[in-house]
């Protein structure tokens, strides 16, 4: 399934999978991160980019951007939304830095429910800092480009996984789990399925640390799972989350990376 590119230094290693982008390994101090899913991998969207918009789309299907409204189709039937945006399932062009790993991918706006051509290009960089997954978004198009962006982690957990910071907050869901308005969040209990959006400033994970990359930070665990997916994201689109836009011609970055807690 496409190429797997794998960077090694004095820091650690990591993998990156040309479809989605897919960040799939990741060792740093010694220690494996993340899940393997093994030939599994592309069914649970493992370390993929979300792009132009994460997780579910918080209306289901339609995404309104200045008056106009753009229906997505629906990839996600038990929850009737559209899921993970266009990226997950294209084929990013990989290259070696000296660094890390560039992943690149050209979209012409060809679809009428995402009319903006645009060059997305993602960076794995690996330093004594840790791992810092860069996106960035350049507008090939002639009008202003909405998107948001995730990445979507799975690190390895145990069977009760210690969150630090716990959220003050949450998104409610409705009955179809579409995110909505901001409620207090009551704690989390790992013997049944952990799936939304949280409120987070910081993010340790036994011991693994990731920045947030807005407001809130989807979780997703399936009950009694040896994981979690912890997903940076800059937002969901709706009206507590505007689109992020880029200008005909200019371009856009996002940031943020995956360590270890410095004790």
């Amino acid at each position: 399934m496409g190429e797997h590119l794998l960077f090694e230094n004095s820091w650690g290693a990591f993998t990156v999978a040309s479809r989605g982008a897919s960040l799939l390994s990741l060792q740093l101090g010694g220690r494996e991160l993340l899940h393997d899913f093994g030939a599994q991998w592309h069914q649970w969207a493992s370390g993929a980019v979300m792009f132009p918009f994460p997780v579910r789309m918080s209306s289901g299907t339609v995404m309104e951007f200045e008056g106009a409204e753009y229906h997505w189709p629906i990839n996600d039937k038990k929850h009737r939304a559209a899921l993970h945006g266009l990226t997950p399932g294209e084929e990013f062009e990989l290259t070696q830095l000296p660094d890390g790993i560039q992943a690149s991918w050209n979209y012409d706006g060809s679809k009428d429910y995402y009319p903006f051509p645009c060059r997305l290009t993602i960076r794995y960089i690996l330093d004594e800092n840790g791992l810092t997954l860069s996106g960035r978004v350049e507008n090939l198009g002639q009008k202003k480009l909405p998107y948001h962006m995730g990445w979507h982690t799975y690190l390895k957990v145990d069977e009760k996984p210690t969150l630090e910071a716990v959220p003050a907050h949450r998104l409610k869901k409705n009955e179809v789990s579409h995110p909505g308005e901001k409620i207090p969040f009551e704690g989390f209990n790992w013997s049944e399925e952990v799936d939304g959006a949280f409120f987070m400033k910081s993010i340790e994970l036994g011991g693994t640390t990731i920045q947030p990359l807005s407001a809130i930070t989807q979780l997703f665990r399936p009950a009694d799972a040896p994981f979690v997916a912890i997903e940076p994201i800059t937002g969901l689109g709706h009206s507590d989350f505007p689109w992020r836009t880029v200008l005909p011609g200019e371009a856009d970055e996002v940031v943020t990376s995956i360590g270890l807690m410095r004790r």
